[in-house]
């Protein structure tokens, strides 16, 4: 939905009402209107209200010099970024041709890829790189220094010098043996990056000297992601089968394995705040924690999503987890209890379908109700992100979940709204 920044509130004071005015007349009332533009919102911008994620995985930055954590999540054919403190929106990037495929970041730039080309932005907004040389879309960016690899679905991976836009190695692999589904600077590896495959194998290349050092057979399943763990040498590896494997690179020794009955690894992340967790998203929007040191399952974060994990990180040296997903949502999680449980500390949510039906809300203009067919009731803030608020789904009979305590409310829920009259 797409609705002025302000309302129309001060017009008449600007313009005189009456008779059609004249040419002069209009001009005067323009130029009175210029003058008194902080208070009119006849020559302000539109923005986009209830958009905050889709499918692609965010990004999280941070900034030295304000000291502060911010996460970058696709909205199609821009993106948003978020002050992780507040989860307060600080900038809205200029639009590209085509729906965002993928990002990646480092401490300077937010990189989007678009169909076969891909862009760096400075200051969360402008374009100030452009870089042009794939022939097939691009799904993988790995900032890597002052270079960016990307690569693309049919396994061509190039390096760029990131400020001069130049092609500085190519390397084409036979996707019918060596699809790459994931890649990985690991942490001290000067010039090396390692390469996981759909067909199961993972490669080790040293970039520099364009040599592969080393291939890993694999464990016949698909590679869906590759995460550095806090030890060096040490990563996690996430299987099409849903299992996890920790596996050291430098001496090709498997340390522990993880299974998840909830289909293939989405996502990993690990804390760093010292505690030995590792996090693992799902298609099913579940998430589960595993203890590294007793090599277990210590809890579930079950429906932290309506759908897939596109998405999870654990803020460096902090107890929070941040989630997105392709239900239009960003979580930001808090492991402050004794059972190891993140709970919800902050979100951002919109609607995860298509609008059955919307209107203003209040005299001033400044709240939207809207329902969709995803079920739910919500209200949407002209002003500002954080008066937002779900109403949630209708129940055939609240009582009755009450009573018996029911955590899936599927069954019990009304059907999708498609007209409702609201009132003070």
């Amino acid at each position: 939905m797409t609705v002025p920044l302000d309302t129309l509130r001060g017009l008449d004071t600007c313009f005189p009402s009456g008779p059609e005015l004249s040419g002069a007349g209009i001009a005067a009332a323009m130029e009175r209107a210029s003058e008194r533009r902080t208070t009119s919102a006849l020559f302000a911008g539109f923005r986009a209200l209830g958009l905050f994620s889709n499918d692609i995985p965010h990004v999280v930055r941070f900034s030295a010099l304000k000291r502060r954590f911010y996460v970058t999540t696709c909205v199609g054919k821009s993106f948003h970024t978020y002050d992780v403190q507040k989860l307060s929106l600080v900038a809205v990037s200029n639009s590209v041709p085509q729906d965002i495929c993928c990002m990646a970041a480092d401490g300077r730039l937010v990189f989007a890829a678009y169909g076969n080309v891909f862009s760096a932005f400075a200051r969360n907004k402008e374009i100030v790189h452009t870089f042009k040389g794939h022939k097939a879309e691009i799904h993988l960016l790995q900032p890597f220094g002052d270079h960016i690899i990307s690569v693309d679905t049919d396994s061509i991976l190039i390096i760029w010098h990131i400020y001069s836009e130049e092609e500085y190695l190519q390397l084409t692999f036979d996707k019918s043996v060596f699809k790459i589904s994931a890649i990985l600077h690991p942490s001290t590896y000067l010039n090396k990056i390692l390469l996981g495959s759909e067909q199961g194998s993972l490669q080790l290349w040293n970039v520099k000297s364009n040599k592969l050092l080393y291939t890993f057979p694999g464990w016949k399943v698909g590679v869906t992601a590759l995460q550095q763990a806090p030890a060096v040498d040490v990563v996690a590896i996430g299987l099409m089968s849903g299992q996890v494997i920790i596996h050291n690179i430098k001496f090709n020794e498997t340390l522990m394995k993880f299974r998840q009955d909830w289909g293939p690894i989405t996502s990993i992340s690990f804390r760093t705040d010292g505690h030995p967790v590792m996090a693992a998203g799902s298609p099913c929007g579940h998430i589960g924690l595993w203890d590294l040191e007793d090599k277990k399952l210590i809890n579930q974060m079950r429906n932290a999503h309506s759908t897939a994990i596109a998405g999870l990180t654990f803020l460096h040296r902090e107890p929070l987890l941040v989630t997105n997903g392709a239900d239009n949502a960003l979580r930001i999680w808090i492991f402050d209890g004794p059972t190891g449980e993140g709970r919800l500390l902050r979100f951002r949510m919109g609607h995860s379908a298509p609008l059955t039906s919307i209107r203003y809300y209040g005299q001033n203009g400044q709240q939207i109700l809207s329902a969709s067919q995803d079920g739910t009731l919500q209200s949407f803030s002209t002003v500002h992100e954080k008066f937002n608020k779900s109403l949630g789904h209708g129940l055939i009979n609240k009582k009755r979940v009450k009573r018996k305590g029911l955590q899936n409310t599927m069954s019990v829920r009304l059907p999708p709204i498609t007209k409702f009259a609201a009132g003070k």
